[in-house]
C-alpha cells in the first residue's frame, strides 16, 4: 500500500485567466485538448495531449506557468526545426499532433502548461493543461517490513541476554547463600 501526497498547481487568478482562453477561436485555428487535468506520479512520464487544426504548417510552442513565472519548454514546426529549453533537453518528446511527453516528472513539474499554435499569417490560439504530480510517501513497503523485522530480532536478542544475566545473578546469589550456610556450619563446629 502506498500513501500519496499530491502537489497540485493552485493559483486561482492565473487558472481563471488560462481557462478563459480555452474557448476563443482565432483565424481558423482550433486547439483541442482531450484532458485539461493530467496527473502523474514522481519519476513517471506525463503526456500532455493536444490536437490542432489550421491551414498550413503551424509553429507549436509549449510553456509552463508556475509561481516563478512563464518558462519556455519547446518550440517547433512539425517536420522541421525544434528548439528545446536546456532544462527539458533530455526529458521531452514532441509529437506531430502537438502533444508532448515529459519523462521522469518531479514535483517542480506541477503547474499550468500552455500550448500556443501559430499559423504563418500570425494568428494564434492557446490551450491549457494543468499537471498534478503525486509523490509516494512510502516508496518501498519492503524496506519498512525489513526494518521492522530487524528491530524485532534485536529486541528478542536483548530479551535473551537479559534472561541470561538474570539467571547468572540468581546462580551467584544461590552460591553465595550456600557458601554462607557452609561457613556458618563450620564456625559452629
Amino acid at each position: 500500500m502506498f500513501l500519496m501526497r499530491t502537489r497540485s498547481w493552485n493559483n486561482n487568478s492565473l487558472l481563471i485567466l488560462c481557462l478563459t482562453g480555452l474557448y476563443l477561436h482565432t483565424n481558423g485555428i482550433t486547439v483541442l485538448i482531450p484532458h485539461h487535468f493530467v496527473s502523474a506520479s514522481v519519476d513517471e512520464n506525463a503526456i500532455l495531449s493536444v490536437e490542432y487544426r489550421c491551414t498550413g504548417v503551424p509553429t507549436i510552442r509549449w510553456r509552463q506557468l508556475s509561481s516563478r513565472g512563464m518558462t519556455n519548454i519547446i518550440t517547433w514546426e512539425p517536420g522541421s526545426y525544434q528548439n528545446i529549453s536546456e532544462s527539458y533537453q533530455d526529458r521531452i518528446q514532441e509529437y506531430r499532433n502537438g502533444s508532448i511527453q515529459l519523462s521522469n516528472v518531479q514535483l517542480y513539474d506541477a503547474g499550468c502548461y500552455v500550448v500556443t499554435v501559430t499559423d504563418k499569417v500570425g494568428g494564434s490560439k492557446d490551450g491549457v493543461i494543468i499537471l498534478n504530480i503525486n509523490e509516494p510517501i512510502y516508496k518501498d513497503l519492503y524496506f519498512v517490513v525489513v526494518v521492522t523485522t530487524v528491530l524485532f530480532a534485536i529486541s528478542i536478542l536483548l530479551m535473551f541476554f537479559l534472561w541470561i544475566c538474570n539467571q547468572s545473578v540468581e546462580l551467584y546469589k544461590m552460591k553465595k547463600r550456600t557458601q554462607s550456610v557452609t561457613d556458618m556450619e563450620l564456625s559452629a563446629l
